[in-house]
């Protein structure tokens, strides 16, 4: 509900809501755009989130924002989602593709604001400055890691995790636990 007034903070007139169909066929997505256009921003959902985002799916989402011309991205869902919408900001800003920012440092200056709304509570990608996406090519997962990568705003509502199936509830929390043991 306060996405709205999150948007106006960063004088947003055009939101892209990177998603993916699950949660759009759940009516979540619809629930995030509906704060945003009450608020007179422009809200365009992008359903084309997938788990392990690969690179071109990360170009695909980028070229229908380069499209729309956001000025905000917003991303919602689990940790994939918002990866992609942080190379979606990253891509706009800068252009290229993801490979162009792997690892560590990479990333020139600051990217599209960027607001994200988690539907689990494992990654923290919320928060962080790591954005991954798979190289299919290589079979290998690639992280681009940048203070630019930190979203402007991260918006937790828990009831979002609340229609979560069981399995993406249990495997959000063992991945929280893995961060857990990895970080100590």
């Amino acid at each position: 509900a306060q996405l709205g007034e999150v948007a106006g903070r960063l004088a947003a007139k055009r939101a892209f809501v990177v998603t993916d169909p699950v949660l759009v066929g759940l009516g979540l997505a619809d629930a995030v755009a509906a704060p945003l256009r009450a608020a007179g921003v422009t809200a365009e959902v992008y359903p084309g989130g997938e788990p392990e985002p690969s690179a071109d799916a990360v170009a695909r989402a980028a070229a229908a924002a380069r499209d729309f011309q956001p000025d905000v991205v917003v991303g919602l869902g689990g940790g994939s989602n918002l990866d992609t919408a942080k190379l979606v900001a990253l891509l706009l800003a800068h252009g290229g593709s993801p490979h162009d920012y792997a690892g560590e440092d990479r990333v020139p200056g600051p990217v599209v604001p960027l607001v994200c709304v988690p539907t689990t509570a494992g990654t923290g990608s919320e928060v962080t400055q790591a954005a991954v996406f798979t190289d299919t090519a290589n079979h290998i997962k690639l992280s681009c890691l940048s203070r630019h990568l930190r979203p402007a705003v991260a918006l937790v509502d828990p009831a979002l995790t609340d229609g979560c199936p069981r399995r993406v509830t249990a495997d959000s929390g063992i991945d929280a636990l893995a961060h857990a043991v990895e970080a100590y």
